[in-house]
Protein backbone atom coordinates (compact mmCIF):
# COMPACT_ATOMS: atom_id res chain seq x y z
CA UNK A 1 0.00 0.00 0.00
CA UNK A 2 1.02 3.60 -0.62
CA UNK A 3 2.22 4.94 2.72
CA UNK A 4 2.12 8.53 1.46
CA UNK A 5 -1.64 8.40 0.81
CA UNK A 6 -1.65 10.72 -2.18
CA UNK A 7 -4.77 11.33 -4.25
CA UNK A 8 -4.16 12.82 -7.69
CA UNK A 9 -6.21 15.86 -8.70
CA UNK A 10 -6.71 14.29 -12.12
CA UNK A 11 -8.66 11.50 -10.41
CA UNK A 12 -10.61 13.47 -7.83
CA UNK A 13 -13.58 14.10 -10.10
CA UNK A 14 -14.19 10.42 -10.79
CA UNK A 15 -17.79 9.60 -9.79
CA UNK A 16 -16.92 6.40 -7.89
CA UNK A 17 -15.41 6.60 -4.39
CA UNK A 18 -14.10 3.04 -4.65
CA UNK A 19 -12.13 3.91 -7.79
CA UNK A 20 -10.37 6.69 -5.89
CA UNK A 21 -9.65 4.43 -2.92
CA UNK A 22 -8.08 1.77 -5.15
CA UNK A 23 -5.93 4.41 -6.89
CA UNK A 24 -4.62 5.68 -3.54
CA UNK A 25 -3.69 2.18 -2.40
CA UNK A 26 -1.79 1.26 -5.56
CA UNK A 27 -4.11 -1.50 -6.71
CA UNK A 28 -3.45 -2.93 -10.15
CA UNK A 29 -5.30 -0.78 -12.69
CA UNK A 30 -5.94 -2.54 -15.98
CA UNK A 31 -6.31 -0.65 -19.22
CA UNK A 32 -7.21 -1.84 -22.71
CA UNK A 33 -4.67 -1.26 -25.46
CA UNK A 34 -7.11 1.06 -27.22
CA UNK A 35 -7.56 3.19 -24.09
CA UNK A 36 -3.80 3.30 -23.61
CA UNK A 37 -3.35 4.56 -27.16
CA UNK A 38 -5.96 7.25 -26.63
CA UNK A 39 -4.07 8.52 -23.58
CA UNK A 40 -0.75 8.37 -25.40
CA UNK A 41 -2.18 10.31 -28.35
CA UNK A 42 -3.36 13.03 -25.98
CA UNK A 43 0.13 13.29 -24.50
CA UNK A 44 1.71 13.47 -27.97
CA UNK A 45 -0.69 16.19 -29.13
CA UNK A 46 -0.26 18.38 -26.04
CA UNK A 47 2.81 20.32 -27.25
CA UNK A 48 1.18 20.75 -30.66
CA UNK A 49 -1.93 22.27 -29.06
CA UNK A 50 0.30 24.50 -26.91
CA UNK A 51 1.95 25.83 -30.07
CA UNK A 52 -1.45 26.42 -31.68
CA UNK A 53 -2.48 28.45 -28.62
CA UNK A 54 0.63 30.58 -29.00
CA UNK A 55 -0.07 31.02 -32.71
CA UNK A 56 -3.51 32.34 -31.74
CA UNK A 57 -1.93 35.00 -29.51
CA UNK A 58 -2.05 33.36 -26.11
CA UNK A 59 0.86 33.59 -23.71
CA UNK A 60 1.37 30.03 -22.52
CA UNK A 61 3.48 28.62 -19.73
CA UNK A 62 3.52 24.90 -20.28
CA UNK A 63 3.87 22.55 -17.33
CA UNK A 64 5.88 19.59 -18.69
CA UNK A 65 4.43 16.17 -18.01
CA UNK A 66 7.86 14.80 -17.07
CA UNK A 67 7.89 16.83 -13.85
CA UNK A 68 11.16 18.53 -14.85
CA UNK A 69 12.65 21.41 -12.88
CA UNK A 70 10.70 23.82 -15.08
CA UNK A 71 7.39 22.30 -14.09
CA UNK A 72 4.96 23.25 -11.34
CA UNK A 73 4.24 20.31 -9.03
CA UNK A 74 1.89 21.31 -6.24
CA UNK A 75 0.29 19.57 -3.29
CA UNK A 76 -2.59 20.30 -0.92
CA UNK A 77 -2.30 18.83 2.54
CA UNK A 78 -5.55 17.38 3.88
CA UNK A 79 -6.44 15.15 6.81
CA UNK A 80 -5.06 11.68 6.15
CA UNK A 81 -2.77 12.59 3.26
CA UNK A 82 -2.52 15.01 0.38
CA UNK A 83 -3.86 15.86 -3.08
CA UNK A 84 -1.21 16.23 -5.80
CA UNK A 85 -1.73 18.79 -8.56
CA UNK A 86 0.10 19.16 -11.86
CA UNK A 87 -1.79 21.53 -14.22
CA UNK A 88 -1.08 21.28 -17.96
CA UNK A 89 -0.51 24.97 -18.53
CA UNK A 90 -1.21 28.56 -17.55
CA UNK A 91 -2.49 30.88 -20.27
CA UNK A 92 -3.12 34.61 -20.48
CA UNK A 93 -3.42 37.48 -22.91
CA UNK A 94 -3.51 41.25 -22.61
CA UNK A 95 -7.17 41.20 -21.55
CA UNK A 96 -6.97 38.46 -18.92
CA UNK A 97 -5.11 37.49 -15.79
CA UNK A 98 -3.71 34.00 -15.23
CA UNK A 99 -5.96 31.18 -16.41
CA UNK A 100 -5.28 27.63 -15.22
CA UNK A 101 -5.95 25.39 -18.20
CA UNK A 102 -6.12 21.68 -18.88
CA UNK A 103 -5.77 20.25 -22.37
CA UNK A 104 -8.23 17.60 -23.51
CA UNK A 105 -8.38 15.78 -26.83
CA UNK A 106 -11.93 14.63 -27.55
CA UNK A 107 -13.95 12.63 -30.02
CA UNK A 108 -16.62 14.51 -31.95
CA UNK A 109 -19.47 13.61 -29.60
CA UNK A 110 -17.67 14.80 -26.48
CA UNK A 111 -16.45 17.94 -28.23
CA UNK A 112 -19.99 18.86 -29.28
CA UNK A 113 -21.22 18.29 -25.73
CA UNK A 114 -18.56 20.65 -24.39
CA UNK A 115 -19.48 23.39 -26.87
CA UNK A 116 -23.20 22.94 -26.35
CA UNK A 117 -23.38 22.56 -22.56
CA UNK A 118 -20.06 23.85 -21.19
CA UNK A 119 -17.65 21.94 -18.97
CA UNK A 120 -19.54 22.60 -15.73
CA UNK A 121 -22.52 20.62 -17.02
CA UNK A 122 -20.95 18.25 -19.55
CA UNK A 123 -17.69 17.35 -17.76
CA UNK A 124 -17.92 18.08 -14.02
CA UNK A 125 -14.98 15.72 -13.43
CA UNK A 126 -12.75 18.05 -15.47
CA UNK A 127 -14.06 21.04 -13.51
CA UNK A 128 -13.24 19.25 -10.24
CA UNK A 129 -9.72 18.57 -11.48
CA UNK A 130 -9.12 22.22 -12.40
CA UNK A 131 -10.71 23.43 -9.17
CA UNK A 132 -8.03 21.56 -7.21
CA UNK A 133 -5.31 22.89 -9.53
CA UNK A 134 -6.51 26.43 -8.94
CA UNK A 135 -6.65 26.05 -5.16
CA UNK A 136 -3.15 24.56 -5.11
CA UNK A 137 -1.87 27.51 -7.11
CA UNK A 138 -3.65 29.97 -4.86
CA UNK A 139 -2.00 28.28 -1.87
CA UNK A 140 1.36 28.88 -3.59
CA UNK A 141 0.54 32.57 -4.06
CA UNK A 142 -0.35 32.45 -7.74
CA UNK A 143 -3.10 34.90 -8.68
CA UNK A 144 -5.59 32.71 -10.54
CA UNK A 145 -8.36 34.60 -12.32
CA UNK A 146 -10.15 31.86 -14.22
CA UNK A 147 -10.14 28.19 -15.22
CA UNK A 148 -10.39 26.71 -18.70
CA UNK A 149 -10.64 23.51 -20.71
CA UNK A 150 -8.64 23.70 -23.94
CA UNK A 151 -10.25 21.10 -26.18
CA UNK A 152 -9.27 19.64 -29.53
CA UNK A 153 -11.71 17.69 -31.68
CA UNK A 154 -9.69 14.70 -32.90
CA UNK A 155 -12.13 14.19 -35.78
CA UNK A 156 -11.50 17.52 -37.51
CA UNK A 157 -8.85 19.40 -35.45
CA UNK A 158 -11.36 22.09 -34.40
CA UNK A 159 -10.29 23.84 -31.22
CA UNK A 160 -12.40 25.34 -28.46
CA UNK A 161 -11.71 26.92 -25.05
CA UNK A 162 -14.37 26.75 -22.34
CA UNK A 163 -13.85 29.24 -19.50
CA UNK A 164 -15.41 29.05 -16.04
CA UNK A 165 -14.87 30.52 -12.58
CA UNK A 166 -13.25 29.03 -9.50
CA UNK A 167 -15.83 28.12 -6.84
CA UNK A 168 -14.51 27.88 -3.25
CA UNK A 169 -17.54 25.82 -2.22
CA UNK A 170 -16.73 23.25 -4.89
CA UNK A 171 -13.19 22.90 -3.58
CA UNK A 172 -14.42 22.43 0.00
CA UNK A 173 -16.71 19.62 -1.13
CA UNK A 174 -13.81 17.97 -2.98
CA UNK A 175 -11.55 18.36 0.05
CA UNK A 176 -14.16 16.71 2.27
CA UNK A 177 -14.52 13.88 -0.23
CA UNK A 178 -10.77 13.35 -0.37
CA UNK A 179 -10.49 13.29 3.42
CA UNK A 180 -13.29 10.75 3.67
CA UNK A 181 -11.68 8.40 1.14
CA UNK A 182 -8.23 8.82 2.69
CA UNK A 183 -9.68 7.89 6.08
CA UNK A 184 -11.15 4.56 4.88
CA UNK A 185 -9.27 1.41 5.83
CA UNK A 186 -11.32 -0.60 3.36
CA UNK A 187 -12.81 0.23 -0.01
CA UNK A 188 -15.93 2.36 0.66
CA UNK A 189 -19.28 2.16 -1.07
CA UNK A 190 -19.55 3.75 -4.50
CA UNK A 191 -20.79 7.04 -3.06
CA UNK A 192 -23.63 9.36 -3.99
CA UNK A 193 -21.81 10.66 -7.09
CA UNK A 194 -21.67 7.24 -8.74
CA UNK A 195 -22.92 6.93 -12.33
CA UNK A 196 -23.79 3.78 -14.25
CA UNK A 197 -21.07 4.14 -16.89
CA UNK A 198 -18.25 4.03 -14.30
CA UNK A 199 -17.83 0.25 -14.10
CA UNK A 200 -17.42 -0.19 -17.85
CA UNK A 201 -14.44 2.16 -17.94
CA UNK A 202 -12.95 1.32 -14.54
CA UNK A 203 -9.51 -0.28 -14.48
CA UNK A 204 -10.26 -1.74 -11.06
CA UNK A 205 -13.48 -3.59 -11.95
CA UNK A 206 -11.58 -6.90 -11.82
CA UNK A 207 -11.07 -6.27 -8.08
CA UNK A 208 -14.33 -4.63 -7.11
CA UNK A 209 -16.89 -6.95 -5.51
CA UNK A 210 -19.69 -4.39 -5.94
CA UNK A 211 -18.93 -4.11 -9.62
CA UNK A 212 -19.15 -7.90 -9.99
CA UNK A 213 -22.50 -7.93 -8.20
CA UNK A 214 -23.84 -5.25 -10.50
CA UNK A 215 -23.03 -7.18 -13.67
CA UNK A 216 -25.85 -9.69 -13.21
CA UNK A 217 -29.61 -9.38 -13.38
CA UNK A 218 -31.40 -12.27 -11.72
CA UNK A 219 -29.88 -15.48 -13.06
CA UNK A 220 -28.57 -13.78 -16.20
CA UNK A 221 -24.93 -12.67 -16.26
CA UNK A 222 -24.46 -9.37 -18.07
CA UNK A 223 -21.01 -9.24 -19.72
CA UNK A 224 -18.90 -6.13 -19.08
CA UNK A 225 -17.12 -4.53 -22.03
CA UNK A 226 -14.29 -2.03 -22.28
CA UNK A 227 -14.54 -1.82 -26.07
CA UNK A 228 -14.36 1.88 -26.87
CA UNK A 229 -16.60 1.67 -29.96
CA UNK A 230 -19.38 -0.13 -28.08
CA UNK A 231 -19.11 2.21 -25.08
CA UNK A 232 -19.22 5.30 -27.30
CA UNK A 233 -22.18 3.93 -29.25
CA UNK A 234 -24.18 3.29 -26.07
CA UNK A 235 -23.33 6.73 -24.72
CA UNK A 236 -24.33 8.25 -28.07
CA UNK A 237 -27.66 6.39 -27.99
CA UNK A 238 -28.26 7.61 -24.45
CA UNK A 239 -27.40 11.19 -25.41
CA UNK A 240 -29.63 11.06 -28.49
CA UNK A 241 -32.62 9.93 -26.43
CA UNK A 242 -32.00 12.57 -23.79
CA UNK A 243 -31.75 15.23 -26.51
CA UNK A 244 -34.91 13.90 -28.16
CA UNK A 245 -36.78 14.16 -24.86
CA UNK A 246 -35.44 17.67 -24.24
CA UNK A 247 -36.29 18.66 -27.81
CA UNK A 248 -39.89 17.45 -27.41
CA UNK A 249 -40.25 19.42 -24.16
CA UNK A 250 -38.88 22.58 -25.80
CA UNK A 251 -41.13 22.13 -28.84
CA UNK A 252 -44.22 21.73 -26.65
CA UNK A 253 -43.25 24.87 -24.72
CA UNK A 254 -42.82 26.84 -27.95
CA UNK A 255 -46.13 25.61 -29.37
CA UNK A 256 -48.02 26.79 -26.27
CA UNK A 257 -46.77 30.33 -26.88
CA UNK A 258 -47.35 30.21 -30.64
CA UNK A 259 -50.88 28.83 -30.23
CA UNK A 260 -51.78 31.73 -27.97
CA UNK A 261 -49.86 34.55 -29.63
CA UNK A 262 -50.05 33.55 -33.30
CA UNK A 263 -52.52 30.82 -34.30
CA UNK A 264 -55.39 31.98 -32.07
CA UNK A 265 -54.90 35.50 -33.46
CA UNK A 266 -55.55 34.05 -36.93
CA UNK A 267 -52.03 34.94 -38.08
CA UNK A 268 -50.92 32.58 -40.83
CA UNK A 269 -47.25 33.54 -41.08
CA UNK A 270 -44.75 35.68 -39.22
CA UNK A 271 -41.05 36.47 -39.64
CA UNK A 272 -38.29 36.83 -37.06
CA UNK A 273 -35.06 37.91 -38.74
CA UNK A 274 -34.44 35.42 -41.53
CA UNK A 275 -36.74 32.79 -40.01
CA UNK A 276 -40.29 32.54 -41.35
CA UNK A 277 -42.98 30.67 -39.43
CA UNK A 278 -45.85 29.40 -41.60
CA UNK A 279 -48.92 27.85 -39.97
CA UNK A 280 -50.83 25.25 -41.96
CA UNK A 281 -53.87 23.45 -40.58
CA UNK A 282 -53.94 19.91 -41.93
CA UNK A 283 -56.93 17.58 -41.96
CA UNK A 284 -56.17 13.89 -42.28
CA UNK A 285 -58.02 10.60 -42.03
CA UNK A 286 -56.78 7.46 -40.33
CA UNK A 287 -58.02 3.92 -40.05
CA UNK A 288 -59.65 3.27 -36.67
CA UNK A 289 -58.24 -0.14 -35.81
CA UNK A 290 -59.91 -0.24 -32.40
CA UNK A 291 -63.40 0.22 -33.87
CA UNK A 292 -62.66 -2.30 -36.63
CA UNK A 293 -61.66 -4.94 -34.05
CA UNK A 294 -64.92 -4.40 -32.17
CA UNK A 295 -67.14 -4.65 -35.26
CA UNK A 296 -65.23 -7.34 -37.19
CA UNK A 297 -63.11 -9.29 -34.69
CA UNK A 298 -63.14 -12.37 -36.93
CA UNK A 299 -61.56 -10.44 -39.82
CA UNK A 300 -58.72 -8.84 -37.90
CA UNK A 301 -56.36 -11.80 -38.21
CA UNK A 302 -56.81 -11.92 -41.98
CA UNK A 303 -55.43 -8.40 -42.29
CA UNK A 304 -52.60 -8.71 -39.79
CA UNK A 305 -49.06 -8.39 -41.13
CA UNK A 306 -46.08 -9.64 -39.14
CA UNK A 307 -42.85 -7.65 -39.20
CA UNK A 308 -39.60 -7.87 -37.24
CA UNK A 309 -37.65 -4.94 -35.85
CA UNK A 310 -34.87 -4.39 -33.34
CA UNK A 311 -35.41 -2.34 -30.20
CA UNK A 312 -32.45 -1.11 -28.18
CA UNK A 313 -33.38 -0.59 -24.54
CA UNK A 314 -31.24 1.31 -22.04
CA UNK A 315 -31.74 0.29 -18.42
CA UNK A 316 -30.03 1.02 -15.15
CA UNK A 317 -28.99 -2.17 -13.43
CA UNK A 318 -31.06 -1.20 -10.40
CA UNK A 319 -34.15 -0.91 -12.64
CA UNK A 320 -33.40 -4.16 -14.47
CA UNK A 321 -33.06 -6.07 -11.21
Amino acid sequence: MNKENVLRASKIGHPCDRNLWYSIHEAEELMSEQSRRILELGTILEPVIIQWLRNDGWKVRRNPIDYSNEGISLSIEVNGGSISAHPDCIISDEDTGLIVADIKTMNDRSFRSLKRDGAVKAFPNYVDQLTVYAQAMKNSRFQVDQLAIVALNKNNCEGYIDFFDFEPERFEALKNRAEFILSCNEAPDKGDRFQDWCCGYCGFNHLCELCKKDTSVGDEDIPMTDNEDISNAIELLKEARELSKTGKELEDEAKLVLDKKVRQQNIKSVRVGNIVLVINEITSSRFDTTAFKKIHPDMVQDFMKTSTSVRYELKNLQEAA
